[in-house]
């Protein structure tokens, strides 16, 4: 859609991977071989990429979003694969970590997919989650809103809202036996969307 190739659009865009990398940077070690499940247009990785210089990134989509560039592909430490298939085309224990960032609730099954990252990831690895969770139904509905109104201005992107509530991904990280190393939180301008940021680890 031509909204996403507007100037003011990118502009925005990078500056709230700006602050997303500013925050994450200190949770991923320099040199990691890091997986970023749905990975858009990569201005994240890239930001990553100015505070830790020998990481090294494979960005995972179901579509190239239209804002992917093949200059942003030309950095050697960036790779990008698509895929539309149910479970994470990667052996187990591929990874040093993964970074899911506001793309959960974009799958089909937010559970399974948390399943999947914890599994291409090394048995002394991590997995970032970086999601927008509601605390109750009001929440939810202005989040949901928002987050649909914000893809339908790029082109191709299927937008399913499967947003979870904070209570359920507790619960949910205890079932699959993953510890809390670190938790806080980012509202990211523009939008302001408070994002739960947590760093998992496998028991």
């Amino acid at each position: 859609m031509f909204i996403a190739n507007l100037p003011v659009y990118k502009k925005l865009t990078r500056q709230r991977s700006i602050t997303f990398a500013q925050y994450l940077a200190p949770l991923i070690p320099d040199g990691a071989h890091l997986l970023d499940f749905g990975c858009g247009n990569m201005y994240t990785a890239i930001q990553l990429l100015g505070h830790l210089p020998h990481l090294k990134v494979t960005g995972l989509d179901i579509i190239r979003d239209q804002n992917l560039t093949d200059e942003i592909l030309a950095d050697k430490r960036l790779d990008f694969k698509l895929s539309s298939t149910k479970e994470i085309p990667a052996a187990d224990n591929s990874f040093d970590g993964a970074l899911a960032l506001a793309t959960l609730h974009h799958t089909p099954d937010p559970e399974f997919f948390l399943s999947e990252l914890v599994r291409v990831v090394k048995k002394d690895g991590y997995v970032i989650l970086v999601e927008e969770m509601a605390i109750n139904f009001l929440d939810k509905l202005y989040i949901s809103t928002e987050d649909f109104l914000l893809n339908k201005m790029k082109e191709g992107v299927p937008v399913p809202l499967n947003f979870r509530y904070h209570s359920h991904y507790l619960k949910e990280f205890e079932r699959q036996g993953l510890s809390i190393e670190f938790q806080g939180s980012v509202r990211p301008f523009p939008t302001m969307m408070h994002h739960y940021v947590y760093k998992l680890k496998k028991r």
